[in-house]
């Protein structure tokens, strides 16, 4: 295989980008300034950021134990959530789509409910007016899960300000990538000002941080499509040929992947460096996934999820639902290990991972949704050409099924 396409919309780092280390480059503040939102604080990923808005709330509310959160979501969320100590409560999905059933919704929340976790799934604003209406009637907190979704906006505002809490994450491919990190601020001052309490007392973990930035230096030397397929195509075949979906999409996690620090100087920087050339990285990427919406949304049998009314998208990728799952198999038999950045984003319903199989429950819209979903990478690497391929075979592949 000659090139592998990145699954979602990274921003690549440049070798300048490395050389940052004492130059005066100030991640809050550059994210602060990029955004307007509150000068955040900053953790070691978006999973540690959502452990510390957690903690923050339940040290206010100590008798509260359960969070609210999509049975279709990253694992990493409800492993983060028990390694608390508290109790994730799954609620299922609406039908065909990644929101909350706001009438399951409705019925799981209750006194005992910390916070409702409000996910941005691929960059697209999840129904917030319908969550913080039912946040607002059981007086609960309502946290923005934007890990996906930085640079999308609700009312011409950056997501995470329509919440008690918000926070991104600095992953590899979520964009801006630090090689793992947490963005986490709250538009309320008493809020803010614990948050960055919380994250002035994480430690610091020194072979964590070497990790970290190791794997930093190969991101910025090896992500691009003529060697991406070293560090993430050739591993995600072989897991493949083992019929192991969970680790091919790298959803093979435990609570000890979860290690929790602070973010290292140097890798802010790097990050920092980075920051100015993000509003044409997200403009090029709406521009290309509009377009490219538009044509999928003619192939019958799938449906394409795009923006809606008043909120536009950061378009790491472009999320798709075939109408049976017997079709998205055959789709993804044909192109999930062809290079061209089509894939799964996560594989199962919450239960069903093997680490989560004690939360199991009824959740039906969630498993459905789970077989029948797929994403196409809006990586700027996905030339018209490669795209039209993916097209044609996924148009072929419904007409063999009609």
């Amino acid at each position: 295989m000659n090139t592998e396409i990145p699954p979602t919309n990274g921003l690549p780092i440049l070798f300048r980008d490395l050389l940052s280390f004492g130059h005066k480059y100030d991640l809050a503040s550059s994210i602060a300034n990029l955004l307007q939102v509150p000068t955040p604080a900053l953790t070691c990923s978006g999973t540690v950021a959502l452990m510390v808005a957690l903690k923050t709330l339940q040290s206010i509310h100590p008798k509260k134990n359960q969070v609210i959160i999509p049975a279709w979501t990253c694992p990493l969320v409800p492993l983060a959530i028990e390694k608390l100590g508290l109790t994730p409560i799954l609620c299922d999905l609406k039908k065909d789509h990644f929101d909350y059933d706001l009438n399951e919704l409705e019925l799981k929340t209750n006194a005992n409910t910390l916070a409702i976790i409000a996910t941005h799934t691929a960059g697209l604003v999840c129904d917030l007016a319908g969550i913080q209406h039912i946040a607002d009637q059981h007086q609960t907190y309502m946290i923005e899960d934007a890990a996906q979704a930085m640079g999308a906006q609700y009312h011409h505002q950056s997501v995470g300000l329509f919440s008690d809490i918000g926070f991104f994450s600095l992953a590899f491919g979520k964009g801006l990538t630090s090689a793992e990190g947490g963005i986490l601020f709250s538009k309320h001052p008493e809020l803010q000002q614990k948050l960055h309490a919380a994250c002035q007392d994480l430690p610091v973990l020194n072979n964590w941080e070497l990790k970290r930035m190791i794997e930093l230096v190969g991101y910025t030397f090896l992500y691009r499509p003529s060697t991406l397929a070293l560090i993430y195509g050739n591993s995600l075949r072989r897991a493949l040929k083992n019929n192991d979906e969970i680790t091919a999409v790298g959803d093979d996690f435990d609570q000890n992947d979860i290690p929790v620090h602070r973010l290292g100087q140097w890798r802010s920087q790097v990050a920092a460096s980075a920051i100015s050339r993000l509003p044409e990285h997200w403009q090029n990427a709406q521009h290309q996934a509009r377009s490219r919406i538009k044509r999928l949304k003619q192939l019958p049998h799938i449906q394409v999820f795009e923006e809606q009314t008043d909120s536009s998208s950061n378009f790491p990728f472009i999320l798709l639902l075939a109408d049976r799952p017997e079709l998205a198999q055959a789709i993804l038999a044909k192109l999930w290990t062809q290079g061209l950045g089509v894939t799964k984003l996560f594989v199962r319903a919450i239960h069903q991972y093997p680490n989560l199989a004690h939360l199991n429950t009824s959740l039906p819209q969630a498993e459905s949704f789970a077989q029948r979903c797929f994403s196409i990478s809006n990586s700027t690497w996905l030339n018209d050409g490669e795209f039209e391929k993916i097209y044609s075979i996924i148009e072929n592949t419904i007409h063999s099924y009609k």
